[in-house]
């Protein structure tokens, strides 16, 4: 019997480190932007959609407020990002295919210039970005505790053309929750002459994400219940 208990043991515990290093992602891309016109949001606000229904008690910054380099977010404290600055248009693009997907204003920032850091710990963060790709310029997240690196993340593949043929205003949602708490932000673009446009964000702390029923626990109920069997069979074998 107290074998079948120790087979058991290194299994729930394997399970559920994985549980713990998890990140679960949202992404949806719009391409039908151009330097001169808007993308129409589709598969962009549908992930978005999909990442403000994990969350509860949020607010998004919108940038409206002119605020450039210090944000408030509800029940998740302050940030504050070390470049970048707000652009008001009204109507169309900036004529490079940027503008705001909510309002009139958007942050404009250099693509290497970026970083965004928290008051707190924070579990869950997401954005809209504009006219990232065109120029062959991928986007890398990466996410901090401290200075420890503890998950990065390069969301999308240029095609590997040049505006105007690929990516040029286009708009994407990029969305992380993470059972990681993060307190910093970076982004690096590969083309350092870019400039990115970014708009609408949301940040959420462990206690903002709402809890759902983990895979993991499944897996481990039907351990149990292998356990159980094996054990049963034991006792049958012994008596």
């Amino acid at each position: 019997m107290t074998r079948c208990r120790i087979a058991l043991l290194p299994l729930a515990i394997a399970l559920l480190s994985s549980a713990a290093s998890a990140q679960t992602r949202y992404y949806g891309e719009d391409n039908t932007g151009s330097e001169s016109t808007r993308a129409t949001l589709v598969n962009a606000l549908s992930a978005r959609n999909a990442f403000l229904s994990r969350l509860v008690g949020v607010g998004t910054a919108d940038f409206e407020s002119g605020s450039e380099l210090s944000l408030t977010f509800p029940g998740a404290g302050t940030a504050s990002l070390s470049a970048g600055y707000t652009r008001v248009i009204p109507t169309g693009t900036n004529d490079f295919g940027r503008y705001p997907t909510s309002g009139e204003t958007y942050l404009e920032a250099d693509a290497n210039a970026l970083t965004i850091s928290f008051d707190q710990y924070i579990a869950a963060f997401g954005f809209y970005g504009i006219d990232l790709g065109d120029y062959n310029s991928r986007l890398t997240l990466r996410f901090y505790d401290g200075n420890t690196v503890v998950d990065t993340w390069t969301p999308y593949t240029p095609a590997g053309f040049e505006c105007p043929n690929s990516y040029c205003g286009s708009i994407k949602f990029i969305g992380t929750i993470s059972t990681v708490s993060f307190n910093r932000v970076t982004f690096t673009g590969t083309n350092s002459a870019d400039s990115f446009g970014y708009d609408d964000m949301t940040i959420g702390t462990v206690q903002q994400v709402k809890t759902v029923p983990e895979p993991t626990s499944v897996v481990l109920v039907i351990a149990g219940f292998v356990g159980l069997v094996v054990l049963k069979r034991f006792r049958q074998r012994a008596a």
